[in-house]
């Protein structure tokens, strides 16, 4: 069973994604072998404030439960603790955020009193490094991947977190565990020679979480790096659904 942690629903005007229900979402899905997955709001990455997104997904994945929605935050927003409230709301407790098209740094003290806040009502942290291939963004957008530097800040300056972390490279871990341990991270955007294969020699099994990263990259290629490698049968089951199900509380 396949449980897919990066999955978008909603609207692009950059490119073409498609556009679908949440019921056309989650048959798209099952016909790839994903029977449940974690659901971001589009419209929220862009939205000056993600608050009515964040309530529109919820309202459209209630009678779909293979689709496990996760409210977007923006801490730089005065109401947070209201973004807060309506997140905990929906049967995954969880939250994600998006540095940098909400322009604010993860390490920042301002931020120290929103993410005390995270920590105490025990909500699961999901951090969007990247969210498009940086060659198929729209040019006018001059929106940059989360920078390994800040992570690493991000990481050092709040040890008691651990974040998932979407859209990390190959590269990108390396970068990070050499000095934090305290991160798990999909494989949506990890592109190498036997992509997993590489990823489980060189990082632990338990904090890769399989992340498909629909609609913005096709399902079933995200999926063949993981179904064509040659892995033992209990790591494969770690990544495919263990993994995010003992991290999400499942």
């Amino acid at each position: 069973m396949l449980l897919d942690t990066h999955v978008h629903l909603g609207h692009w005007p950059f490119t073409f994604v498609p556009e679908r229900s949440a019921a056309q979402l989650a048959a798209d899905l099952r016909k790839n072998g994903i029977r449940r997955a974690l659901v971001s709001p589009l419209d929220a990455v862009l939205a000056p404030d993600p608050l009515p997104a964040n309530r529109a997904l919820f309202a459209a994945v209630r009678r779909t439960p293979a689709l496990l929605p996760v409210a977007t935050i923006n801490p730089a927003l005065a109401h947070w603790r209201q973004q807060l409230d309506h997140a905990a709301t929906g049967p995954l407790q969880a939250i994600e955020l998006y540095p940098n098209y909400h322009n604010y740094r993860l390490d920042s003290p301002r931020f120290d009193t929103f993410l005390a806040e995270v920590a105490k009502r025990k909500l699961k942290l999901i951090i969007s490094v990247r969210l498009e291939d940086d060659r198929h963004r729209y040019f006018a957008l001059n929106i940059k991947n989360v920078p390994t530097k800040s992570l690493t800040a991000f990481l050092k300056r709040h040890p008691q977190l651990h974040p998932l972390l979407l859209g990390l490279g190959l590269p990108d871990i390396r970068a990070l565990a050499k000095t934090c341990g305290n991160f798990s991270t999909d494989t949506a955007f990890v592109e190498w020679i036997y992509s997993i294969q590489t990823l489980v020699r060189e990082f632990p099994v338990s904090r890769i979480l399989f992340g498909s990263h629909t609609p913005f990259l096709i399902t079933k290629a995200s999926l063949a790096k993981l179904t064509t490698a040659k892995l033992p049968k209990a790591t494969r089951a770690a990544i495919e659904h263990g993994n995010a199900e003992r991290f999400f509380g499942l």
